[in-house]
């Protein structure tokens, strides 16, 4: 898919997206449209509820006849970090929640915490309960990741090649960093807006270098000539080619750019081009189709922990190479790749 062919399903999911918009209780929302900054209640019954990725979505009519739109984080992370399940909300049971309510005073929350009918309470977003301090005894313990047994995983891994947890996502950079743009890119992040130009709201796969910026699993696959990396979030596949390999006439995944890997001191170096994606960020700060990133991952000495960073050079976007955050992985035995299969809202 090329950059024009992305630039135009993007304006034809918005238009598709206004559509739904118009016609269902579960509008979408992007998290940044949520006061962080509070918490409120909201209690009623459960109407309906959406149970898919990139985000959960519920309904909630309260007492005065007003249907709440809950929005949470992806199915893939609330079941893995939490004991609950799409069954967990049944349509038609009184339920009182907890989160953050939207920024533009009308009625959408983004929930954290949930009480369904008398039972416990149960984190719908573990991570930002925790950040909060909102979890007591209370409250539901961690549910175990899921996956094969940690026996097999444990003989299966060899050296990077495994399947590797994030301790946390990690922004790109620090909120608030001045990034050093040109006028251009200035101009063009400027006039972009999360709620109506973000592409994972679209089901639009993530590309370089977002796609590694991930709070979900990954696995490193050694395929000889190549290595193959499996990202759970978007059931994204990478392919590099190692510096022997044939580089293909056609890419799989354009939105991943081509990718040539080396071994310098244990670690795998990859240098990324043909990147065919319009982002660097959620944040709408763009890429031009010069942009080049440099990545590395370190292993720790103990195999227990792996180190990724990218540098990212793109003269059309910025006046100066930028380094991007660090993103940490444990290795957890247990853990193993599910699919995500986004899935857009529709009646």
């Amino acid at each position: 898919m090329n950059r024009i062919r992305i630039l135009r399903l993007l304006t034809a999911n918005l238009i598709v997206g206004a559509i739904l918009a118009s016609s269902h209780s579960l509008a979408h929302h992007a998290f940044v449209a949520f006061d962080n900054s509070r918490t409120i209640e909201v209690s009623g019954v459960i109407e309906e509820v959406f149970w898919a990725n990139p985000h959960i979505r519920l309904a909630v009519r309260t007492a005065d006849d007003t249907v709440w739109d809950l929005e949470g984080p992806s199915v893939n992370l609330t079941e893995r970090n939490s004991n609950i399940r799409e069954g967990s909300f049944p349509v038609g049971a009184e339920a009182t929640f907890t989160g953050h309510p939207s920024r533009r005073g009308d009625p959408n929350m983004r929930p954290i915490l949930a009480r369904v009918s008398s039972g416990p309470v149960v984190p719908i977003d573990r991570m930002a309960a925790e950040r909060l301090g909102l979890l007591d005894e209370t409250a539901s313990p961690p549910a175990t990741a899921g996956g094969e047994p940690a026996g097999d995983a444990i003989r299966n891994a060899n050296g990077i090649f495994r399947v590797w947890f994030p301790t946390g996502r990690t922004a790109a950079y620090p909120p608030g960093t001045e990034l050093p743009l040109t006028d251009a890119a200035r101009a063009a992040r400027a006039n972009w807006s999360q709620e109506e130009d973000g592409l994972a709201v679209r089901c639009i796969q993530a590309g370089l270098p977002e796609a590694m910026l991930t709070p979900f699993p990954m696995e490193l696959i050694d395929q000889g000539d190549t290595i193959v990396i499996r990202l759970e979030e978007w059931d994204n596949v990478r392919t590099i080619y190692m510096q022997d390999a044939v580089r293909p006439e056609n890419l799989a995944s354009p939105h991943l750019g081509y990718s040539v890997g080396r071994w310098e001191d244990g670690n795998l170096l990859v240098t990324t081009t043909d990147i065919d994606y319009p982002f660097l960020d959620d944040r709408g700060t763009p890429l031009s189709e010069a942009v080049e990133i440099s990545e590395a991952f370190e292993m720790s000495d103990d195999e227990t922990r792996l180190d990724w960073s990218a540098t990212v050079v793109d003269p059309e976007t910025f006046t100066e190479p930028v380094a991007l955050s660090m993103v940490h992985f444990e290795w957890r035995p247990e853990v193993q790749i599910r699919p995500y299969n986004c899935t857009l809202y529709q009646e």
